[in-house]
């Protein structure tokens, strides 16, 4: 309970700095705070941000805090590159936090740091372009040592291996290959399971029938194989790529697909015969902490008010896809950052949206299964949008500019 309270507070008081950066209480005749907190409860509403704030996964603080370095990229637009001291060192340890969180948050970092070190550059500020990576790979390495001194378990899979092994599953079943490759292939995965654990939207079942210690041995060689086919028929690589991540640009989800919003059912027993259907498949041996295990709030009239709410948005195709869709939030923030640059005549905007491109580009490349919580932020970050748009709508006319804009286009 303790960590549900931790998040709902951190998403709080990010929520509040955003609503307070995006208006001007100065203003009396400015509706932006009325806006603003109609918008927010409006979000609070939303099933699958109210189970979200309470639900013990990393990806959800990970998704708080991708949001709001967005909103700090924002920020540092706005003021041009011109920051002090205590802006940069906010922006550190919210990368190094991104990068610590979860798994794929290192190369995310990486890569944003290359960028953002580059604006500041262009914007004459070479301090802050040398200190920002400076500080956030500190920040980095003192978050890792922490982890070292309170020896926390990394009980992460490797999620390159899963990906590459349910890639080699597919090739075995689809494409014509050397008996040597096949060999191979066979050495790593259980070849008389592969069959009938394959799954085009989810790689848990074949990551469960994988050899690691093969892999880890002659990890060279499966890379090898991987390319070697991959680019023997790039096609079939790319409707593979395309059919094993369909949560990233399918805006509807189809009944096949493995995973699901929310791990919410009707029936009070569902997360006891998930767990032994899981421990059955990977082979584990039934851990004593999942016996009798269930909803804690079962029965109560809180819980079986949002468990019906959130069920029935899932089960229903409309609500599932306006509220739920990962993909749909996407294109939907393209189209606002469109806006957003239409109104504000500056292409810097997009540079907010980078961390989340990259995230989204990790995902399609390694997802495990088409869970939302891996592009949570999605939704989030078209939330922060939405605030933006509110405050820019209030500052400027925007039909007028829009209608500016198409004028240009047909001309």
């Amino acid at each position: 309970m303790s960590v549900g309270i931790f998040q709902i507070l951190v998403f709080s008081i990010m929520w509040m700095i955003i609503c307070k950066y995006n208006r001007d209480d100065n203003i009396q005749t400015d509706n932006t705070f009325k806006l603003q907190v109609i918008f927010s409860v409006l979000i609070c509403l939303i099933p699958i941000n109210a189970l979200y704030s309470i639900t013990l996964w990393k990806d959800i603080l990970f998704s708080y805090f991708l949001m709001f370095l967005c909103f700090l990229v924002k920020v540092m637009i706005d003021k041009e590159g011109i920051v002090n001291y205590n802006f940069i060192i906010l922006l550190s340890l919210i990368m190094a936090c991104i990068a610590q969180i979860r798994g794929n948050g290192i190369y995310v970092i990486f890569v944003a740091l290359v960028f953002y070190s580059v604006y500041f550059l262009r914007k004459n500020n070479r301090k802050m372009a040398v200190l920002l990576p400076i500080l956030t790979i500190t920040f980095i390495l003192l978050i890792a040592s922490l982890n070292i001194a309170y020896e926390v378990e990394d009980n992460e899979k490797d999620a390159f291996m899963a990906k590459l092994s349910h890639m080699l599953a597919d090739y075995d079943l689809n494409l014509e290959i050397e008996d040597r490759d096949r060999n191979n292939i066979h050495k790593l995965i259980n070849p008389n399971k592969i069959s009938e654990n394959y799954n085009p939207t989810g790689s848990d079942k074949i990551y469960n029938i994988t050899n690691y210690k093969v892999y880890e041995n002659d990890k060279g060689t499966y890379i090898k194989l991987a390319l070697k086919y991959s680019l023997k028929d790039p096609l079939h690589f790319l409707q593979y790529l395309f059919g094993s991540s369909p949560m990233v640009w399918d805006i509807t989800r189809d009944d096949d697909w493995l995973g699901s919003p929310y791990y919410m059912s009707r029936e009070k027993d569902n997360l006891q015969l998930s767990f032994e259907k899981y421990n059955n498949y990977t082979n584990d041996a039934h851990p004593e902490i999942y016996e009798n295990i269930s909803y804690v709030n079962w029965g109560t009239p809180v819980f079986e008010i949002l468990n019906s709410i959130s069920l029935d948005f899932e089960d229903h195709f409309i609500e599932d896809t306006l509220f739920n869709s990962p993909a749909l939030y996407m294109y939907l923030s393209i189209i606002f950052l469109i806006l957003i640059h239409i109104i504000t005549k500056s292409k810097e905007i997009y540079l907010m949206y980078i961390p989340n491109l990259l995230n989204i580009l990790i995902v399609f490349f390694s997802t495990p299964v088409q869970d939302n919580r891996y592009l949570y932020a999605n939704l989030l970050i078209f939330y922060l949008l939405i605030i933006i748009l509110i405050r820019l709508i209030q500052r400027f006319d925007v039909k007028s500019l829009i209608h500016h804009e198409i004028l240009k286009i047909f001309k």
